[in-house]
């Protein structure tokens, strides 16, 4: 790499390292990016032996200039190069050294079984080194010349190449194909004082293979290079006493002095010392060169810090220390450092400066005089010109004047054109004798453009270059230079941890080279735009690049080129092994190198990420934060903070005027994230520079206090990444700048007056922000995540106790005063770097999530977790672990549950098999839904009832034998439900018996359960048994399973004989209870009870039908003892033989309720009966009621169902209150007075289908026998008093009008009654069989708007339907016909409606009726005071349908107009559904089509309330506007995405709260609340996807959750 390559050639530069990776160049076409095609290598076979003729006879005459100085040492070069392996040759610049070796290497005979390799710095260097070199061979350069060249994307080498001129990256790259340099007998290192990476490993590498090549020559070439070091560095080892004068190969050494004469012989302690390689110096030059020294400014006073290039203040380039408020990279280093005693001295030093500048500044200067007593400070360009005019006139030549980069040249080209005036040559063409022509040279220039600089010309020139002219490459007709003294050089800074490109003075050694440039025609002049004493202060030799760089960037380098580990590897200067380590870290961190081949002996393995990261010439943090903006798709955003976090901050805060500068940069502040403020003011800058000229655009940035120069090397530095970039296949789009409308909109937008609208540029401002936040650009999320994996170890999570951020080990830092993040206290936040002043400040803050870090970093693998014990979750059906994440001693997870596969090692998965097999299958802690775990559960109860019935443990398979029958089955793999499902899922196709169990599995001995039967006779009653096997338990033995209704009935006689499976076992236990002076006579206990056992079963058989024999068993089992043995058995002790009996011994009775539920449980038959007499008696009243009612709904099927008055079909209002209402069948209500009597008691009777206000019929109140009582109570059986509560349900056509729509009303509102739920779904069952029997007897059930007169269980469903009820048969005496309705309609409305999801034109009107009449009903009731559910009268009915005959068809039409906006609005989005096909769309348009659906189906206008009806055409607007919006661009897709998953989540707590209330009883309040809920779901999208629609209602999802939170 070359490290002090201008701006303009890092081009150049960086594609040497591309050069590097193994890339071939042949025939100019560009080698694979990656290594998957990377060809294996093959060894070079040589020449053969014709070719090696060839080549020796193509050799021509050579031919050596006189005046070179090299020519008069040439005998003495070609001894050394003759005598020993590597040979130092330093040379000063034209010197002639570049073009004359390589001659007197192929003069020696060099060439011919190898090539003489000659590597030149720059690809131009190669190219004119190879054109010169040729030219004096008198040969041309091609494939099948003498004299070839290689760089990138060029070759022209062939089989008779005898001199090869190449980049060092091209060398580099060989090298993994021919590590052994077979092809080459000789290598030239040209220009080797540069010390760049590239020189650095072609340097250490042939350290390390000329022992291996002892035919290899090394020639080392510099005009400034440190002879010694190098010398040294490549000294050979004496292996044996060496000869006076003999070198280790044993051939003559020159001396260092280079005068020829033999060096002293070594004495003892030399002969084990390192002989230095030979040194040639050559003196002299062609023509001399004189210096001038013209600074821009006078060497201020030294202030004790002795700061090289102080004196190039004025340049506007140097990192000077020359005003108080600025600093320098050196200063803040070390008012920066760890070590206070640093800090103190740096305090003290700034102190001194700024009270020298106070002190300067107030004292009074003479008149007239200027600084320093040489005139103001110039500006480089200013030195510039000076230089030149002073040059001009010195004599003819050309001119060739070094500038720092590509911007520096366009800026000087401009201000010659503008002083030359008409002496500029255009083209080389001049109407003025005496014309200039200025001619830019950089690496840059297409090939085309540089070879023009090196074509001969008649105009004299000014050559303005970067520093790739300043070794190698001759520029033909140069005498002059102008040397600024400045360079581009890369630079690592600790404090950023970023590699820098900072414009800084070059070394004596640059300096020395760069006047070498001229006086190769001619006596020389080169000018030096700073001071001798400057010039003396600077370093004698360039740093090397591996001293100044990031060893992460050089292992990650070495890598990519198979240079082994970085601490073996032979460098000049070896770096620090700490310094190595933490390289390794760092790219171990961000994923470049694998984290176990790190600590390899042959140095870290590179992944694909590691491949392409060192291609991109920044820290490789930097570059991974490229790379993965790449796969995230903002990687032109990226590519700007990228750049900005490369280079010092651009913004000033001078000391005097920080307010003024505060305010104006936070113009551009986000609140959440500094990396975004940088692309605010990227925008910004962007956009200026392209409204304003190059002058306003420099003025701008002084009066807004943003450093023009700084701004210039982002803006430079960005340009080269986005380059680099693009190789790599990365979409590095420009950012998106605001358009000059989107300008004026958002100047419009600023409140007068404001601080915002009164500064300049104040619209720009505010453009650029407002485009930041939009959805036009990026997320902002994928930009932190980008950012956020190159800096793990910057994180930190914010410590409330302690008030600051824990970061990574242990350390602790707040925000930095300067961020838009330091009032901010969030969880947790990323920085681009630490400064450590009185504390540790993280500058340049984002916020971030704690998911994304664990993300990231869980790919990099620097997460540490740690897991608590193992537990099975029946929920998961896996082995769980409560698992802790942390990354660098900060917790990022405290306690999640995770599975036990998921810990990732060998015996945690083999752990997290056995528990799934153990846990979830075997004993069934998983609630699985295949098949044959329900098969086996089935098999499993089944046989372990057998066990339970015969009380013997060990009859079933035990769980090891059920765990080792799923082992074999199941493969390796399994470790919990999801791996199991998707394996069976295959595997049941095939074999879908697989895992069932077979009964010989479970059961070995057999199944036989004889003697335990299911069920217990006794009279007419058959019970269920239950077998409870479980000693010790109270549950344990046998239990009578006996429904509360015939607990009465059930007498304990017999059942002391237990079922004949046990009574052996009972025999012997009654034995053994007894006692002590009885059983003491029936020893041995299990022999007599085995006789007696005999006997009782021979002569007290069981009869048919009966579970036990009639004789008591106490009364058979004395008798029997007393014949076989003569024992008498009295009460007493029978007594006592009950007390000690085994509990599971004696039979328990279980009692259940209807439902199954336990009512009771005991061992005492009566006293159980005695505690559960009254619910035994309610539930015998429940079924005989039930019965009774069945039986006279039976009864009156039976009669006809013409027990009542029935109407006549029509009639008009007169008929009210003369009859029993218009009905349409009947049926007998509880105590109805038509049919059989249910006791003493009043009852209503029910009726249906009624179109008119009920009277006349039995159980209505009133004078008029109109009013419908509000209760009505039936006396019973045993004096049971039932309870009803008379309504008005809707039905016909009038059914939506009841709450839930359509569903029936008896059955469903009686099951969530009271009482004796069981009998009394059975007969409003029965009730609704005989009503649609009478129905179907006489005429059709009604179509339009009826009401069922209807007895409820409930005073809560009486209030829910009664109201419906009453609209529907106020509407049944109101509705209006069709065609009257419809005649209002326009042509475009009724077109319209036609369009609506109803079937037909009068189910449309039908439902606006319903709606309507609900509207006026609900108005009469606000207006009246009276709730619908009082109506209950006719006298309060008249009232009503007066008041909706008056209002209803106006009502009907204004809720026409309604449905016509929102069928229109519908039709809308019907067409923005249908205009957009995107996949990307596909779920949004999914969404919007269900919602339209939902809001817009058959039955909407009544199905929507009243209050939300005119909402309906804003609800269809929004759904469109969304379409539209989402379709706009893909991150508006994006976001849509975003805001829908908030929409389904409010969505789905509404949808949870429905389920929880559908388990409880009705509730009013609930309901409504519900209602609310659903809404507010509309409105929410609205608020999310159309928000300059509004809202009707404050809403948010915190408020749709807290009034969710508020239902009962």
């Amino acid at each position: 790499m070359d490290t002090t390559s201008a701006a303009g050639d890092a081009g150049e530069d960086h594609g040497n390292q591309r050069d590097r990776r193994g890339r071939r160049a042949s025939n100019g076409r560009r080698g694979n990016g990656n290594h998957r095609g990377k060809r294996p290598r093959r060894s070079w076979k040589g020449f053969t032996p014709e070719q090696l003729a060839e080549r020796a006879a193509s050799v021509p005459a050579i031919v050596y200039p006189d005046e070179l100085p090299v020519t008069a040492r040439r005998a003495e070069i070609a001894q050394a190069i003759e005598h020993n392996q590597v040979v130092i040759v330093a040379g000063e610049t034209g010197s002639g050294k570049t073009t004359q070796i390589p001659k007197i290497c192929l003069e020696l005979g060099r060439g011919i079984t190898g090539m003489i390799g000659h590597t030149q710095p720059r690809r131009i260097a190669a190219r004119s080194v190879a054109e010169r070199i040729a030219d004096e061979l008198g040969t041309r350069i091609s494939s099948e010349g003498i004299v070839g060249y290689q760089v990138r994307f060029t070759e022209e080498v062939g089989a008779r190449t005898l001199i090869k001129l190449m980049t060092d990256g091209i060398l580099l790259a060989e090298i993994q194909s021919d590590p052994m340099l077979a092809r080459y007998d000789t290598i030239i290192v040209d220009e080797a004082h540069e010390r760049s990476l590239n020189i650095d490993f072609i340097l250490g590498y042939l350290a390390r293979l000329l022992p291996g090549r002892p035919d290899l020559k090394v020639v080392i070439t510099s005009a400034t290079i440190d002879s010694e070091r190098f010398a040294e560095h490549f000294g050979t080892q004496l292996s044996r006493p060496a000869a006076t004068g003999q070198g280790a190969t044993g051939q003559a050494a020159p001396s260092s002095s280079g005068t020829g004469e033999e060096a002293a012989p070594p004495d003892a302690a030399a002969l084990t010392a390192r002989v230095p390689a030979p040194i040639i110096e050559v003196t002299g030059r062609t023509y001399p060169v004189e210096i001038r020294y013209r600074p821009l400014a006078a060497d201020e006073p030294d202030d004790g810090e002795g700061a090289p290039g102080a004196a190039q203040a004025g340049s506007g380039h140097a990192a000077a220390p020359a005003e108080p408020g600025e600093l320098t990279e050196a200063e803040l280093d070390a008012l920066t450092s760890p070590d206070p005693a640093v800090r103190a001295a740096a305090r003290a030093r700034r102190e001194a400066v700024r009270a020298s500048a106070a002190a300067s500044a107030s004292a009074p200067r003479p008149h007239g005089s200027r600084r320093g007593g040489e005139g103001e400070p110039r500006d480089q360009v200013t030195g510039i010109l000076d230089a030149v005019d002073e040059l001009l006139g010195a004599g003819p030549g050309d001119i060739l004047v070094f500038l720092a980069g590509e911007r520096d040249i366009r800026d000087t080209e401009s201000a010659l054109a503008d002083h030359l005036g008409p002496r500029l040559a255009v083209d080389g063409r001049s109407r003025l004798p005496g014309g200039v022509e200025v001619v830019p040279l950089y690496s840059r220039l297409s090939a085309a453009e540089q070879h023009r600089v090196f074509e001969p010309h008649s105009t004299r020139r000014i050559v303005l270059a970067t520093n790739v002219a300043e070794t190698s490459l001759t520029v033909p007709g140069i005498r002059y230079v102008i040397d600024p003294g400045l360079a581009r050089i890369s630079r690592y800074s600790n404090r950023t941890k970023v590699q820098r490109l900072p414009i800084e003075p070059i070394s004596q050694a640059s300096a020395n080279q760069r006047s070498g440039r001229c006086g190769r025609l001619a006596d020389g002049i080169a000018i030096r735009l700073y001071s001798q004493a400057d010039f003396d202060s600077r370093p004698q030799y360039t740093e090397p690049e591996i001293l100044r760089t990031s060893l992460a960037s050089v292992i990650l380098q070495m890598a990519a080129l198979g240079l082994g580990a970085v601490e073996d590897f032979p460098f000049i200067d070896a770096p620090d092994r700490r310094a190595v380590r933490d390289g390794i870290a760092l790219l171990a961190e961000i994923g470049a190198i694998d984290p176990d081949g790190a600590t390899r002996a042959s140095g870290p393995r590179l992944t694909a990420v590691g491949r392409r990261l060192a291609r991109l010439p920044i820290d490789p943090r930097l570059g991974r934060m490229l790379l993965e903006a790449g796969e995230l798709g903002c990687a032109g955003e990226v590519l700007v903070i990228v750049a900005a976090l490369s280079i010092q901050d651009v913004r000033e805060r001078p000391v005097d005027k920080q307010e003024a500068s505060d305010a104006l940069h936070r113009r551009f502040a986000d609140p959440t994230s500094d990396f975004l403020t940088y692309l605010n003011l990227w925008r910004y800058l962007r956009t200026q520079s392209r409204e304003l000229s190059g002058s306003a655009f420099r003025r701008m940035c002084r009066a807004e206090f943003l450093h023009y120069l700084r701004v210039r090397e982002w803006m430079d530095v960005h340009t080269q990444l986005r380059q680099m970039s693009r190789q790599l296949g990365l979409d590095t789009a420009p950012v998106e700048l605001p358009t000059a409308r989107a300008i004026r909109a958002a100047g419009a937008a600023l409140a007068p007056g404001s601080h915002a609208a009164q500064i300049a540029h104040g619209d720009v401002a505010a453009a650029v922000v407002a485009l930041g936040r939009s959805a036009d650009t990026p997320d902002a999320d994928a930009i932190h995540r980008s950012l956020l994996v190159g800096l793990l170890s910057n994180v930190g999570n914010w410590d409330e106790r302690r008030r600051e951020y824990a970061g990574a080990r242990g350390t602790r830092f707040t925000i930095w005063p300067g961020s838009g993040l330091r009032r901010k206290t969030y969880d947790w936040v990323m920085t681009a770097e630490l400064v450590e002043t009185s504390r540790l400040f993280a500058r340049t803050v984002a916020k971030v999530d704690e998911r994304w870090i664990e993300e990231a970093a869980g790919r990099a693998g620097l997460l540490r977790r740690v897991y608590g014990e193992p537990y099975w979750s029946t929920r998961h059906g896996a082995a769980m672990v409560h698992e802790k994440v942390m990354l660098y001693g900060m917790t990022l997870v405290a306690d999640r549950p995770s599975t036990l596969a998921s810990v990732g090692t060998d015996s945690a998965r083999q752990v997290a098999r056995e528990m799934f097999i153990r846990s979830g299958l075997v004993e069934g802690g998983w609630h699985a839904r295949h098949g044959f775990v329900e098969r086996n559960r089935d098999l499993l109860e089944e046989l372990g009832d057998v066990e339970r019935r015969r009380r013997e443990h060990g009859l079933l398979a035990s769980d090891e034998a059920l765990f080792d029958f799923y082992d074999d089955r199941l493969p390796d793999d399994i470790y919990g439900a999801a791996d199991f499902d998707a394996w069976w899922k295959r595997e049941r196709g095939r074999r879908p018996d697989l895992l069932d169990f077979t009964r010989e599995l479970l059961l070995p001995g057999g199944d036989d359960a004889t003697g335990y039967p299911d069920t217990w006779t006794q009279g007419d009653l058959t019970l269920g048994l239950e077998y409870v096997f479980e000693p010790g338990h109270p549950h344990d033995g046998v239990a009578v399973r006996v429904p509360i209704e015939v607990l009465g009935r059930l007498e304990p006689t017999g059942f002391d004989w237990l079922v004949p499976g046990m009574r052996p076992e009972l025999v012997v236990a009654t034995i053994r209870a007894l006692p002590k002076r009885v059983r003491r006579q029936l020893v041995p206990a299990p022999d007599v009870g085995a006789q007696v056992w005999a006997v009782l079963r021979e002569e007290y058989p069981t009869p048919p039908g009966a579970s036990c024999p009639d004789t008591p068993f106490e009364e058979a089992f004395a008798a029997v003892v007393g014949r076989l043995r003569g024992v008498e058995i009295g009460d007493d002790d029978w007594a006592e033989a009950g007390q000690r009996l085994p509990d599971h011994l004696s039979i328990a009775f279980v009692a259940l309720d209807a439902r199954g539920k336990v009512l009771g449980r005991g061992k005492d038959l009566v006293a159980l009966q005695r505690r559960l007499s009254g619910r035994t008696e309610e539930a015998v009243r429940s079924v005989v009621r039930g019965a009774l009612a069945q039986a006279m709904e039976e009864a009156q099927a039976r009669a006809g169902g013409s027990g009542g008055s029935r109407g006549s079909g029509k009639n008009d209002s007169k008929d009210h209150g003369r009859g029993h209402g218009r009905g349409r069948g009947k049926r007998a209500g509880t105590g109805a007075r038509n049919g059989p009597s249910a006791g003493d008691g009043a009852g209503l009777a029910e009726r249906a289908g009624l179109e008119d206000w009920p009277s006349g019929l039995a159980g209505l109140t009133g004078p008029d026998s109109s009013t419908i009582p509000t209760t009505v109570e039936s006396a019973g059986r045993a004096g049971l008093v039932v309870r009803g509560y008379p309504a008005l349900v809707a039905s016909g056509g009038a059914k939506r009008l009841r709450p839930g729509g359509a569903s029936g009303s008896g059955g469903r509102l009686a099951a969530q009654g009271s009482g004796a739920r069981g009998s009394d779904s059975k007969g409003s069952a029965k009730k609704r069989a005989a009503k649609q029997g009478g129905a179907a007897s006489g005429r059709q059930a009604p179509t339009g708007p009826a009401a069922d007169l209807t007895i409820l269980p409930d005073a809560v469903a009486q209030e829910r339907e009664h109201p419906a009820g009453v609209i529907a048969l106020a509407l049944a005496r109101t509705a209006l016909p069709t065609g009257r309705i419809t005649s209002r309609w326009s042509g475009k409305e009724s077109l319209m409606l036609a369009a609506s999801p109803y079937r037909s034109t009068e189910a449309l009107v039908a439902d606006l009726q319903l709606a309507a009449a609900r509207a006026v009903a609900e108005q009469w009731a606000s207006r009246t005071g009276r709730r619908l559910a009082e109506v209950r009268n006719g006298a309060a009915f008249t009232d009503l349908v007066a008041a909706m005959r008056a209002g209803l068809e106006d009502e009907v039409h204004r809720i026409t107009l309604i449905v016509v906006r929102a069928l229109e609005a519908k039709r809308e989005v019907q067409k923005a559904v249908d205009e957009h096909t995107s996949l990307t769309l596909l779920t949004t348009l999914q969404e919007v089509r269900e919602q339209a659906a939902g809001l817009i189906a058959d039955g909407f206008v009544t199905a929507t309330p009243a209050s939300r009806l005119p909402h309906l055409p804003r609800y269809m607007t929004a759904l469109a506007m969304r379409v539209e919006r989402a379709a706009s661009s893909p991150s508006a897709a994006s976001q849509d995405a975003a805001l829908a998953y908030q929409a389904r989540e409010a969505l789905a707590g509404v949808e949870r709260a429905r389920e929880r209330a559908a388990a409880l009883p009705p509730d009013a309040a609930r309901e409504a609340a519900l209602t609310e809920a659903r809404w507010m779901l509309e409105e929410l999208r609205v608020s999310l996807f159309a928000q300059t629609l509004g809202t009707s209602q404050k809403v948010s999802p915190q408020r749709i959750t807290k009034l969710l939170a508020t239902i009962p």
